[in-house]
């Protein structure tokens, strides 16, 4: 989000810019529950047609947590005119938690599943465990309205539902919450070959977006599998459709530390 704001900041009046690809580098452990984090960002290039920036998100201490870049095709003011306010699509009386996502709350808390447990389980086991509701989603999928679909070793597929809750101005799905679907497969996907036990880090994870998508009641599909599988080292791609058309394809590496 702060490499939006950044570039629009340098836009003048009636000028629009769009995602075209987004890179993040996750730096040392990530903080503690409850603590804040701040990103800040700036543009490091513009040309009027292509805008680059670069940020950098730093924990409650100040200590640097990820590093971003982040490229934008810009629009020349009056070339692209934001969907007017009144074709904007009803939100239903009543709305699932699925379809609810960003727009109230979060929801209670649910107890957190055993430690000791988790560490009985491989990492499919613990996906499958998830579809059958037997073992809650991760927090952040909750949250988001994210879900699984489907997991199978090298393989699995995660949807969300698109709502007015996750558009940006022109009308589109926020570029960030495309690559929050595609980071969730990416390490689902590194997940269900991990043995019992086995400890997970994102380390990288790369987005290049292909097309807008716009608001429709449709979903987001996002399937992922690995493309490297090493002891202590994975890489998975996952690509990102809406309508039955790719929007996103991207990249993570995700670190794997063995069980003892």
């Amino acid at each position: 989000m702060t490499h939006c704001y950044a570039v629009v900041s340098t836009l003048p009046a009636g000028a629009g810019c769009t995602t075209a690809e987004l890179s993040v580098t996750v730096l040392g452990g990530p903080p503690p529950s409850g603590a804040e984090i701040t990103g800040r960002s700036r543009v490091i290039y513009s040309d009027g047609r292509n805008a680059l920036t670069e940020g950098l998100v730093v924990d409650h201490r100040g200590r640097p947590v990820a590093h971003s870049t982040s490229r934008y095709f810009l629009f020349a003011p009056g070339a692209v005119v934001p969907p007017p306010r009144s074709g904007d699509a009803p939100l239903p009386q009543t709305r699932s938690p699925e379809a609810n996502a960003l727009w109230q709350e979060p929801p209670p808390q649910i107890a957190p599943v055993c430690a000791a447990l988790l560490q009985q389980l491989s990492g499919l086991e613990i996906l499958e465990a998830q579809l059958t509701g037997e073992i809650p989603a991760a927090p952040i999928d909750r949250y988001s309205g994210i879900q699984l679909m489907e997991a199978q070793c090298r393989r699995v597929v995660f949807s969300l539902h698109v709502h007015p809750g996750l558009l940006q101005e022109l009308g589109t799905v926020f570029g960030g919450v495309i690559a929050l679907l595609a980071k969730s497969a990416s390490g689902a996907a590194v997940q269900t070959v991990a043995p019992a036990g086995t400890g997970f880090t994102a380390l990288d994870l790369k987005v290049n977006f292909l097309r807008p998508a716009r608001a429709g009641g449709g979903e987001l599909i996002a399937t992922a599998s690995i493309t490297h599988r090493g002891r202590r080292l994975s890489i998975a791609d996952a690509v990102v459709t809406y309508g039955g058309r790719r929007i996103a394809v991207a990249t993570g590496t995700t670190s794997l530390t063995p069980p003892e």
